[in-house]
Parts: structure tokens; C-alpha cells; sequence
């Protein structure tokens, strides 16, 4: 038997992946592994994904997603890296609204969407140095970047994302592969557990410091107004919220149609919180508030993280973005080349963000680039971060005290958090 994408899935049993056909052996008794399905069923539209209803959760195949509601053709700006550029596999709930998305487009790099088309995207492994990762146009190639589905519901959706970080101008030599796995339940969360493996393992660029990276999708023609609650006082609207789950610390970045950038709290108040045992980063859209939570329980050590704020001008560790919002179609546009998005502009944007970064014990970035860069060379912390298996919970709440008590929930089971049975009942 040859593939060019042959896969080992653990847990429970053996799957051979082959020219689109899913064989599966189950050991007795393993009600936790692969399904035992002998085809794969056959992308469906985004029609007839609506008028589906699944019993818990579901996940399926779909060709011709774009995000952010966008409905043009996909015209090559850059060229598209390969197959069809509006693949996706959409994972949906019989009681929930939002919808978590692998896009061809987006690299495969998922996103919790809200019905509007708004979404929380929180990143991958990407490579030290800023020299690799799947935000451009060989990280959408399908040889580097794809998804498996394992279990397609409905008691609970499992999908398996594995990529290859490579750098913009060429992906022969691949810097890392990284490894994630998505569980997700009827209740609406999904338990996000992610690893990565040098394949450079002497040089700094063959590993990450940088595993979350917060930013937010918009829907084509949205404006801050439309996805986001002014601030009646200011008049400005609440875009990013950092929150400790252990009290009641929270850091807020507030943003104009204007591009100011106003934040509730100071560098010593995000510091605090990135010390906390969980903290969650949160963007509080109009519809629901979409988090992902780390902690201490979840592989997420306090002593080792730093979250920075890239908005705030002047704010420690950060690049200063502004607001940064990218008018960049397609989405890996990015890195290849930066597009500032333009009123009235016919596709969707993204924006953001809010960082979280491993340091060494006791260090600091104070200034990003000089800091982060030095950081980077320390092969200890390299060679931590490659041998950890990092969890993050991921969901929608109606308000701050929802995400509070829910992330609290998942990390209090201690280590056992990282297993996906530990977010089954968490509400």
C-alpha cells in the first residue's frame, strides 16, 4: 500500500488513510477510538450543511466555505496554493449557534465563527523568529498543511490537524511539524491539544516559543460598530479582554473606527495575570463572547508565561500594531504581502492581537524584538517546548462570569484536564 499521506492516529486503534478511504481497526472495547468507517462521505455545500441537524455534534466536509461570509470567486491574489481553495471541514452542534472551521484557505488553521461571519482564531506553533509557519502561500499547500477526521459524532468530534511550518519563500526544508488534536462535545466546547517536533533540532528556527496567538476574523463589509458594543462613555468598543479566572483582574483593549487604541489595565496588570494559573483571552463579540482558556493545569506554567498586548503603543513586550486590521484575501496573504484594510473594502479582514509567549524563568520581553529574538536562542527553553503537550479550551459564553466559571471548571481537574473527557461536562 502507498500514499503520499499515510497516518498514524493513537488512542485505541490503528487508521490507514488512502486515497480518501478511511480504514479503521478497533481493539474491544475502545468506544474512545477511530469509528470503524470504511468511506469517507462525500463533501457536502454549505446549503446543504443547514439544513443538517446532528443529535450532539457533528463534523463534516464542505466545498465551498469562505470565511467571513465572503461570496466572490476566489481570483489568485497571490496564486492559491493548490486543490480547492473553498475546502473545509465544519464542526456543528444541535444546541449551539457557532460553527469551528478548518478552511483550506486559512491554512487549515481553525476558527470558533459566529453565525454573522465574526470569528476567534487563536493560532498554531509558529516557528522562532518569525522565519516559518502556515500563514502564507506554501503553508496552504495541502502536502503541508491537512486535517483527518477521526470520530464525526455525534456523542463527540474528533479531528486531527497536522502541519508542516515552513518558511514564505520556500517550504523544502519544513522547520517543525506540528501536531494538534480537536475534540469536541455536545455542549459546545472543544478541547484544543496541541505538540509540535523540531525538524531542525540544532537550529533555533526548528522550534517555537509562540503556541497561541490571538486574533479575529470579520465579515465582509463589518465595521466595529457591527461586531462589537460601543463603549457609551467613550465610544469606542471593547475588541479584546484578558481575564484572570482566579480573581477578578481583567485587561481590556478598546478600539476606534478611527484606529485609537485605549486599554483598561497597565503592564503590571497583564503581567499579574499572565502569572495566574488561568487566564483566558477573550473577544466579546455582539452575538456571544468566543475565550480560549490556558492554565497551569493545562501545560501552561505561570513562571514561564508572558502574554503581550500588540495593540497598546508603548505597551511592554508588544509590536505596536495600532489597530491592526489586514484587508489581505486570502487570509495567508499576510506574510507574503501586507494589505491594511479599507473601508468599504469587499472581503473579509482580520485583526488583532493579543500574544501569549514562553520566556525563560525569570525573563521578561520589555522590548519585543531585541528580547524576544535573545530569548529564542535559549536551547533550553527550545527543547522544553518541543517535549510538552499544551491543552487550551476553547468555546462561546453569554458573558465574563460564564468564561470565568467555565474555565475554572476545566482547569480544576488538574492534570487530567488535558484529556478530552475532562471538558464532557463542563457547562
Amino acid at each position: 500500500m502507498t500514499t503520499n499521506k499515510m497516518q498514524l492516529v493513537w488512542l485505541m486503534g490503528v487508521v490507514w488513510v488512502c486515497a480518501g478511504v478511511v480504514v479503521t481497526s478497533v481493539t474491544a472495547g475502545g468506544a474512545d477510538g477511530p469509528e470503524p468507517v470504511y468511506k469517507k462521505e462525500a463533501p457536502v455545500s454549505m446549503d446543504d450543511l443547514a439544513k443538517r441537524i446532528t443529535k450532539g455534534v457533528s463534523v463534516v466536509e464542505v466545498n465551498d466555505y469562505a470565511p467571513g461570509h465572503y461570496r466572490g470567486a476566489l481570483t489568485p491574489s497571490p496564486p492559491h496554493a493548490d486543490m480547492n481553495a473553498k475546502k473545509a471541514v465544519v464542526v456543528f452542534w444541535r444546541d449551539h449557534t457557532h460553527r469551528f472551521v478548518f478552511s483550506h484557505e486559512a491554512s487549515y488553521c481553525p476558527f470558533l465563527e459566529l453565525p454573522d461571519g465574526s470569528a476567534m482564531c487563536n493560532q498554531f506553533f509558529e516557528g522562532n523568529l518569525g522565519d516559518a509557519e502556515l500563514f502564507n502561500n506554501p503553508g496552504r499547500k495541502e502536502r503541508n498543511s491537512f486535517v483527518d477526521i477521526v470520530e464525526s459524532g455525534p456523542r463527540r468530534v474528533w479531528v486531527r490537524w497536522t502541519y508542516f511550518c515552513v518558511n514564505m519563500n520556500d517550504d523544502a526544508n519544513p522547520r517543525l511539524r506540528g501536531t494538534e488534536d480537536y475534540f469536541a462535545y455536545p455542549n459546545g466546547l472543544i478541547l484544543r491539544r496541541m505538540s509540535y517536533q523540531s525538524l531542525m533540532p540544532d537550529q533555533v528556527i526548528g522550534y517555537s516559543t509562540q503556541p497561541v496567538e490571538l486574533f479575529g476574523i470579520a465579515p465582509v463589509g463589518a465595521t466595529l460598530k457591527d461586531m462589537f458594543v460601543p463603549d457609551e462613555k467613550a465610544g469606542d468598543f471593547l475588541v479584546h479582554t484578558v481575564l484572570d479566572l482566579y480573581s477578578d483582574k481583567r485587561y481590556d483593549l478598546h478600539w476606534s473606527e478611527e484606529g485609537k487604541v485605549r486599554r483598561r489595565g497597565d503592564d503590571s496588570l497583564l503581567e499579574a495575570i499572565s502569572h495566574s494559573d488561568g487566564c483566558a483571552l477573550v473577544m466579546p463579540f455582539r452575538e456571544r463572547m468566543l475565550f480560549a482558556v490556558i492554565g497551569k493545569a493545562s501545560g501552561f506554567p505561570p513562571e514561564r508565561n508572558q502574554l503581550v498586548d500588540h495593540c497598546t503603543p508603548g505597551a511592554e513586550g508588544g509590536c505596536g500594531w495600532g489597530a491592526g486590521r489586514w484587508d489581505h484575501w486570502p487570509i495567508g496573504w499576510l506574510n507574503s504581502q501586507t494589505s491594511h484594510w479599507k473601508p468599504g473594502s469587499e472581503y473579509s479582514y482580520s485583526f488583532g492581537s493579543i500574544g501569549h509567549f514562553f520566556v525563560p524563568e525569570g525573563k521578561r520581553i520589555k522590548t519585543f524584538w531585541p528580547d524576544y529574538s535573545d530569548y529564542c536562542k535559549d536551547m533550553e527553553l527550545n527543547r522544553w517546548t518541543e517535549r510538552r503537550v499544551f491543552g487550551v479550551l476553547l468555546g462561546s459564553a453569554a458573558n465574563v462570569d460564564d468564561v470565568r466559571r467555565t474555565g475554572r471548571r476545566w482547569l480544576d481537574k488538574g492534570a487530567a484536564c488535558t484529556q478530552p473527557e475532562s471538558i464532557a461536562d463542563v457547562k
